[in-house]
């Protein structure tokens, strides 16, 4: 099991996906992203191709810094490859599309208001 670097400035922006080994969890599907005010953002599935969509185990919580690093590590997370992160994330949670489409919105209301010659 590889271990990551848990620090907010390395964290891919849209997250991380990885299965849960132990604990109550386990089992079950990590999609941990980095969140606003010093937290981090748990979102736990199950897998919603091996399980009946009105009895799916999901679940989801905000930890802080100092305390996200030891739950990852109680949780024995076994984090994906890279490479197929994105295509688990969409069969899974399908999160981040939303996350994208508000990060563009953002960025267009931002543009919009900007003032002329200023630099952001």
């Amino acid at each position: 099991m590889a271990t990551l670097p848990m620090d907010r400035a390395s964290w891919p922006e849209d997250g991380r996906i990885g299965r849960i080994t132990a604990g109550e969890y386990a089992g079950l599907h990590l999609l941990l992203a980095v969140e606003i005010d010093d937290c981090w953002a748990f979102y736990i599935s199950g897998d919603p191709e091996n399980r009946d969509a009105d009895r799916l185990e999901a679940d989801d919580f905000w930890a802080a810094d100092e305390d996200a690093p030891r739950l990852v590590e109680e949780m024995a997370v076994e984090w994906a490859d890279e490479a197929r992160d994105a295509e688990l994330e969409e069969a899974i949670f399908d999160i981040r599309s939303e996350w994208h489409r508000r990060r563009r919105r953002n960025a267009l209301v931002r543009s919009v208001f900007r003032r002329p010659g200023r630099r952001d």
